[in-house]
């Protein structure tokens, strides 16, 4: 668990320079899009369910005083193995059944760790071809343009990705603390740097995985792909028409000379 403190420290090291606006890439199939409209939600996800096998994967240590490691090892034991009696537990924790040392064994416990937090990916750019490829359909989906400037709000909370070559390691016994719980959920390979990635993140305290609320003007602004479909548009027009705050409309085109996408603002809905 991260504690507010530590909270603090991870806003400190994650979020160096506010930005304005944050993106969220869609295709018209994509999960929970109706809801972003009809019931002003999103979804978060736990990084088990990512697509990326690199995703939230560091090299796992376990460094701590002996008595932290004893109750570690009794309730990862207990995790184990849930139907076992007092006097087998203690047998176990004693043989060779479990070793701290064993990468399995910390894998596995990490592994439930990520799966109880909620997770959001957002992107700084409105624009890249590569983002529109892969997220929104080759182009024919969406890209969501929210408010992220105001202080205490959901897209506020945002934390910046950090990219590098190698895998971070980290210290399963001080997972909650600020440091190594950025290198476990926010690092990311230099590969997807052009991504510049940002990401809402939810403890099991706080939630974890699942829907949550976001206030209506939060959503400001909604960019058609340049190869949307009339019949997609249309669906899209409805939605905006029927939302509670207004929302510019813009309308990604492809430029005639460069590989490039010129963004181009229609009307406000």
């Amino acid at each position: 668990m991260v504690q507010r403190q530590e909270a603090e420290k991870l806003i400190k090291i994650i979020r160096p320079y506010p930005v304005k606006y944050l993106y969220k890439y869609k295709s018209m199939e994509s999960k929970g899009l109706e809801d972003i409209f009809l019931r002003r939600k999103i979804y978060l996800t736990d990084a088990t369910k990512f697509n990326d096998p690199f995703e939230c994967r560091p090299i796992l240590t376990f460094h701590q005083s002996s008595l932290k490691r004893a109750i570690f090892l009794k309730q990862l034991t207990k995790d184990r193995f849930p139907n076992v009696d007092k006097r087998s537990l203690k047998k176990l924790m004693k043989g060779k059944g479990i070793l701290l040392t064993d990468q399995d064994t910390l894998k596995k416990a990490y592994s439930g760790f990520v799966s109880t937090i909620g997770i959001y990916c957002l992107s700084e750019k409105n624009d890249d071809l590569l983002m529109w490829s892969h997220y929104s359909d080759s182009h024919r989906g969406l890209c969501l343009e929210f408010e992220a400037s105001i202080e205490e709000t959901l897209f506020w909370e945002a934390f910046k990705v950090i990219y590098q070559e190698d895998y971070p390691t980290v210290n399963i016994m001080d997972i909650g603390k600020a440091e190594e719980f950025r290198k476990a959920l926010l690092t990311k390979s230099t590969r997807w740097r052009y991504e510049e990635e940002r990401r809402i993140l939810k403890t099991k305290q706080e939630g974890g995985p699942g829907y949550y609320q976001f206030s209506p003007e939060l959503l400001t602004g909604v960019i058609l792909g340049a190869l949307v479909s009339n019949r997609d548009k249309e669906i899209l027009m409805n939605w905006i028409g029927g939302y509670p705050t207004r929302i510019a409309l813009y309308q990604a085109k492809l430029n005639e000379r460069r590989y490039q996408l010129d963004i181009l603002k229609i009307s406000k809905a």
